[in-house]
């Protein structure tokens, strides 16, 4: 049974009632509207945290005739769809806000064990360019001491920043400038005259810098020439 709650529509509520958001899946190129079930966040030692690599395994989505047709939503009535099975998706969290997920292949390098095998999995994606920009989450620990784990789930909460070439994802920590950019002399020229500065990145003007300021000086460097090499030869 729906409570009517006032300020609420009818879809609201039944969008509150079923926990879905809502959503686009991207199959085989083709948008198809809907709702995907809420992810991002996860309990733990009777606490919520924030949990943002959970948008990067499989997601539940119902089409949008389906949800606001149908008087009652069953279980039966979503579609799990993996990584492997669809281009990506569009999540939209709050109004007039959305999260952009693609299918990638992407070995985690940062992790032990089975992450670092290279598998599908949904990414999101912050820039489309020649060379985009992704945040990947690391899954916390799934098992250990309380206190380890909490630790695990706060820092799983930071994103490491991807960089997706025509040939390779990987962690923009690990672009070879020289060797990946060549095909952009100047850019790789600039490079290695050190003319891409870091340091009082938060009065420039970059259109990185929302990503610059949170990132370490290595990282930051590689920013700027990818922001560069995407002006200059990213036609």
């Amino acid at each position: 049974m729906l409570l009517s709650i006032p300020g609420f529509s009818q879809l609201d509520e039944k969008m509150d009632y079923e926990d879905v958001t809502h959503g686009v899946v991207i199959i085989k190129g083709k948008r198809v509207e809907g709702y995907i079930r809420e992810k991002g966040t996860t309990y733990f030692d009777d606490q919520i945290y924030d949990a943002p690599w959970s948008y990067q395994s499989a997601i539940r989505f119902v089409p949008k005739d389906v949800f606001e047709e149908k008087e009652k939503i069953k279980n039966k009535d979503y579609e799990k769809y993996d990584a492997k099975d669809i281009d990506g998706y569009i999540y939209y969290p709050y109004e007039g806000d959305s999260l952009v997920f693609e299918s990638v292949k992407y070995a985690d390098l940062t992790g032990v064990g089975t992450s670092m095998i290279p598998k599908k999995m949904f990414m999101r994606k912050i820039t489309d360019d020649k060379i985009s920009l992704f945040y990947h989450y690391s899954s916390p620990m799934s098992m250990g001491e309380v206190s380890a784990m909490r630790q695990s789930y706060l820092d799983s909460k930071e994103p490491n920043l991807v960089y997706q070439t025509e040939d390779k994802i990987r962690l923009v920590e690990n672009l070879n400038v020289e060797k990946e950019l060549s095909d952009c002399p100047a850019v790789v020229e600039k490079y290695k005259n050190n003319e891409y500065k870091a340091i009082g990145d938060e009065n420039s003007n970059s259109g990185f810098n929302k990503f610059i300021n949170k990132t370490a000086f290595r990282d930051k460097v590689r920013l700027l020439v990818i922001e560069d090499y995407n002006k200059t030869c990213g036609e």
